[in-house]
């Protein structure tokens, strides 16, 4: 059950274990305060919460709970403490205790910053070796942390009013979570710095508190700007610089259906109803069975009547790989509508890949657009650069669910996906943006490395219902206003598509509607 709470002038929402929405004056000042364990591959764990107790007065709380967790080889248990005093401070203090020999990314508290007021808006850090750093929330989303160390954090949101968090037991740090379009700066630890995994040890503790205070001093508004993508001081503005691109009707594909399973005459029937421009198929030129999954594609894209968008994943021998794609293709050579090109380790696209393959892929299809970039998130995106003259267009994938899974957040996140579109404008020149894939659930682990669980991956129970349709109406308007030239969302058909045998999910209405505009 969720709970309104007041700290003097403070208004908060507890809501399953955790503060959201710290609002002072009306305004949002905090997004949450929560806590997160992570396992080796970045997984999350799944916890209980027992021994609740909530303790409510008109301008007061205090918020008692116990957890434990047994999840992803991980069992801890320790419990949390919140409390809200009536001069708007706010203290959550968590506790725990591993019960098993485990190894962990990362354990403990985490504070959420909303994006309105905060972009662009200036801030102070204090470091735990005495140092104060002053700087600015990113305005186009920083590749790596714009705040280390910290020990301290005021900020001033537009709203001016002038906040301070104070961390204690571990390093915190600050990450721009838009890189996983999530809709939030992110202030954790440990530092990514320190080596990780980290093994624990039964008995070993984990301690930590954050406190929130509304500080008595103003933040000088000339502090020297550290952040690499920042604007110069003189230009430095509350709202984004640069000229926005007019709003698009973005080109609309799905991606083929995972398992390979070709269309029936009456799934391509009712999707044809749709006008797509693209199909996607993935083609992991190193595995064994590639050519029977893209002689499916090449299948299901005439039924279509539309062009494949062909993401091609090359492996050791790039050359030797297209030359086995060149001669797979033969006369269906026309089919293709647009190319994406990876490489199978790393998912992402490097100047050595397209000096060896872009060539040759040009003299094959000589008017069909090459793009490069990443089929992980825009993380791997924004940190790995290449030379982008080498390409017609820059594609990256979105998924909403990187970091939390619960439907409100899902919301919140399409506000993350516009500044990924913006960013790689700015970044590559103003190149054409193509996203694709965009799915409810992530389709694999980006750090595993297994082909396999690329090519069966989890599915969202959401797909299927009006949540999900109404999560892709709004991602869509979100995109098209951010001036995106084409994506490519979901798959065709069957539980992580838009049709599934006679069923026919709310989210193929959005389509139709949007196309018909």
């Amino acid at each position: 059950m969720d709970h309104l709470l007041s700290a003097g002038p403070v208004q908060v929402r507890y809501e399953n274990g955790f503060l959201r929405y710290l609002m002072l004056h009306g305004t949002e000042v905090v997004r949450m305060i929560c806590f997160a364990i992570r396992d080796p591959y970045w997984q999350t764990a799944q916890w209980t919460l027992t021994n609740e107790v909530i303790d409510v007065q008109a301008d007061t709380f205090r918020i008692s709970y116990a957890w434990q967790t047994n999840d992803l080889g991980i069992r801890m248990a320790g419990d949390v403490f919140m409390t809200g005093a009536s001069d708007g401070t706010i203290s959550v203090t968590f506790r725990g205790e591993a019960q098993n020999n485990f190894l962990k990314n990362r354990v403990g508290l985490c504070v959420l910053h909303p994006l309105e007021g905060v972009i662009g808006r200036p801030c102070q850090v204090d470091t735990a070796t005495g140092d104060r750093l002053e700087g600015y929330f990113p305005d186009y989303i920083s590749p790596n942390q714009p705040f280390r160390d910290i020990q301290v954090l005021r900020w001033q949101p537009a709203s001016g009013h002038d906040l301070q968090l104070d961390f204690t037991g571990d390093v915190f740090e600050m990450e721009d979570q838009r890189n996983w379009t999530d809709a939030s700066f992110k202030t954790y630890s440990t530092p990514l710095a320190q080596p990780f995994p980290v093994a624990m040890s039964p008995g070993q503790p984990v301690q930590q508190q954050v406190r929130f205070t509304i500080y008595p001093t103003a933040i000088r508004d000339d502090v020297t700007v550290l952040n690499s993508l920042q604007l110069p001081v003189s230009k430095q503005p509350n709202q984004p610089a640069g000229v926005q691109p007019a709003p698009v009707r973005p080109r609309i594909g799905l991606g083929q259906h995972t398992d390979g399973l070709p269309l029936s005459a009456e799934e391509a029937t009712r999707l044809t109803a749709l006008s797509l421009s693209h199909l996607r198929a993935d083609v992991l030129l190193p595995t064994g069975d590639w050519q029977p999954r893209l002689a499916n594609a090449l299948a299901d894209a005439r039924m279509l009547q539309v062009s494949l968008e062909m993401a091609l994943f090359f492996g050791d021998d790039p050359t030797e790989d297209l030359a086995a794609l060149t001669a797979f293709m033969g006369d269906e050579r026309a089919a293709v509508g647009s190319i994406l090109v990876f490489d199978f380790r790393t998912r992402c696209t490097s100047d050595t890949l397209l000096q060896t393959v872009a060539p040759a892929l040009r003299l094959t299809w000589p008017n069909v657009p090459i793009g490069g970039g990443t089929d992980r998130f825009f993380a791997e995106f924004n940190r790995n650069p290449f030379d982008y003259n080498q390409v017609d267009f820059i594609t990256y994938a979105i998924t909403p669910q990187v970091h939390a899974f619960d439907d409100c957040t899902l919301l919140e996140n399409i506000e993350g996906q516009p500044p990924t579109v913006r960013t790689a404008r700015h970044l590559t020149g103003g190149k054409p943006v193509h996203i694709s894939p965009i799915t409810l659930f992530p389709r694999y682990n980006t750090v595993a490395q297994s082909a396999s669980e690329r090519l069966s991956p989890p599915i969202d129970p959401r797909q299927a219902n009006n949540f999900g349709a109404d999560w892709t109406r709004r991602s869509l308007a979100a995109l098209a206003l951010a001036g995106v030239t084409s994506v490519t969302y979901y798959e065709t058909h069957g539980p992580r598509g838009l049709i599934n045998g006679d069923a026919v999910f709310p989210a193929f209405e959005v389509f139709r509607q949007f196309i018909e505009e």
